[in-house]
């Protein structure tokens, strides 16, 4: 039985503070209480993360199998295989510009055993612009985009026009006559556009003529039925004894294209400065509350997709099957994306141009 403290002087000692000594007592084994739950809570978390992955993740691709993020993810899967130590599967879920196989990767839940591969530019852009998509830029963690394309202008080996600066002059010439290939809702498409609104002329300019693949595209273009197309300069390279680039969408120009010259420079000789779209970028994502809700698991996913893209064999690999390896990181990565969106947003009334 607790005794009650012994009453001052001249006080009589009541129920009240016999209840607050008692309280007083308690508190110190209260805190030591509430302390161990504390840190038993977060050795529980540690341990799950420790012990993640137990499972096989699945990265999510939202093109056909065999184009250039299927095969990014294939190239990926086994590596990052090995530095978790599960296994990585593959699933392609095309379909809508990318909305369709981007949808199945939100529902799922949000617990890391589930990545994407897709493309934030141009197509999620077109997705939310021009799809009307329920998702944006901020439902999602860019972990790195690895892998942006360039694009090129290509023209038949044997076509009327055998370079760019020939190309805009007929174009200035002859408004209408001189046809133009590239690919839907594509960064392409865009730059087409921008080209010609740069050169202060009508999009009635030139014959836009669209397809729904690359592939196609470059079959018509080697047959001369197009006199150029703006496509993928990478996707290009195995064809370049059909048809010949004649200017590339970069800063410098690229040795494989036989270096030819770079757009922005021979615009500048007609007194023209723009600003281009990229032609894809393909990146590896994770949701955007994955780093709040699993922070240790967010960082051994991270590190591990890191320590893959600075793997030399790795690497020399990639470059061989010629996948890029890039390494930006989430706010390079994000920077570059809403950068893209910019040039995209000053341009918004192409969207609805085809």
């Amino acid at each position: 039985m607790t005794r009650a403290a012994p009453a001052a002087p001249g006080k009589v000692a009541s129920n009240s503070d016999a209840v607050s000594l008692k309280t007083l007592r308690r508190r110190p084994f209260l805190t030591m209480l509430a302390g161990a739950g504390s840190a038993a809570g977060l050795a529980a978390r540690r341990a799950r993360a420790a012990s993640w992955p137990n499972e096989p993740i699945t990265l999510v691709v939202t093109t056909k199998a065999g184009g250039g993020f299927d095969h990014m993810a294939r190239n990926l899967a086994p590596a990052l295989s090995h530095e978790l130590g599960v296994p990585v599967n593959v699933l392609d879920k095309p379909g809508g510009a990318m909305l369709l196989g981007t949808e199945y990767f939100l529902s799922q839940p949000h617990n890391g055993n589930t990545l994407l591969v897709s493309g934030p530019s141009p197509y999620w852009y077109f997705d939310i612009n021009k799809f009307h998509a329920n998702f944006r830029l901020k439902d999602f963690d860019i972990l790195n985009v690895q892998w942006t394309d360039k694009s090129a202008v290509f023209v038949p080996k044997h076509g009327r026009f055998q370079s760019f600066h020939a190309i805009i002059d007929a174009i200035k010439a002859h408004p209408g006559k001189v046809s133009c290939g590239v690919v839907r809702d594509s960064g392409e498409f865009f730059n087409s556009g921008i080209l010609i609104e740069s050169l202060r002329l009508p999009r009635s300019a030139i014959r836009l003529v669209t397809y729904e693949a690359s592939a196609p595209l470059r079959t018509a273009l080697a047959g001369n039925q197009l006199d150029y197309a703006i496509i993928s300069a990478e996707a290009s390279l195995g064809m370049l004894g059909l048809i010949t680039p004649v200017a590339v969408f970069d800063n410098v120009p690229m040795p494989a294209l036989h270096n030819a010259p770079t757009v922005s420079s021979v615009l500048k000789t007609y007194g023209v400065t723009v600003d281009f779209v990229p032609s894809s970028m393909r990146a590896l994502v994770t949701y955007a509350d994955l780093k709040a809700k699993h922070p240790d698991q967010y960082a051994r996913l991270h590190d591990a997709y890191r320590k893959v893209l600075h793997d030399p064999a790795f690497i020399a690999t990639a470059k061989k099957q010629g996948i890029g390896t890039d390494w930006l990181g989430e706010a390079k990565s994000l920077a570059e994306i809403e950068a893209a969106y910019a040039v995209f947003n000053r341009h918004k009334s192409l969207l609805m141009a085809q």
